[in-house]
C-alpha cells in the first residue's frame, strides 16, 4: 500500500496580524527594448508589441486613411474606431459637389 501524499495549505495571514507581509512579484524575463528611433530604451510589455512598434516606426506597415476626412493612422483599429464613434469631422476631403 502506497503511502497518501501529505498537503498543507499555505497558512492564513489575516490584516492587521503582526506577521502580515505584502507579497511581491519579481519578473523573471527582462522586458523587450527599443533601441532605435530615438526610443532610448522605450520597455514593451511582450516581444510582439516590440515587433509592431519597430514595423510602424519603419515605415514598412501601409498606413490606414480615413476615407471621409483624410486623416492618416499607423493601425487600421485605431482608423476604424476613428469613424465609428463618430470622431471624424469630415473636413479634410468634403465634396464641393452641389
Amino acid at each position: 500500500m502506497a503511502p497518501e501524499p501529505i498537503f498543507s495549505s499555505p497558512p492564513t495571514i489575516h490584516p492587521g496580524d503582526s506577521n502580515d507581509r505584502s507579497l511581491r512579484v519579481v519578473s523573471s524575463r527582462p522586458r523587450p527594448q527599443c533601441w532605435e528611433h530615438g526610443c532610448e530604451g522605450r520597455e514593451f510589455s511582450t516581444f510582439s508589441n516590440l515587433l509592431r512598434h519597430q514595423r510602424e516606426k519603419s515605415g514598412v506597415v501601409a498606413k490606414a486613411e480615413c476615407p471621409v476626412c483624410g486623416a492618416v493612422f499607423t493601425r487600421t483599429t485605431a482608423r476604424n474606431i476613428h469613424v465609428a464613434q463618430g470622431k471624424c469631422k469630415g473636413t479634410g476631403r468634403e465634396s464641393s459637389a452641389e
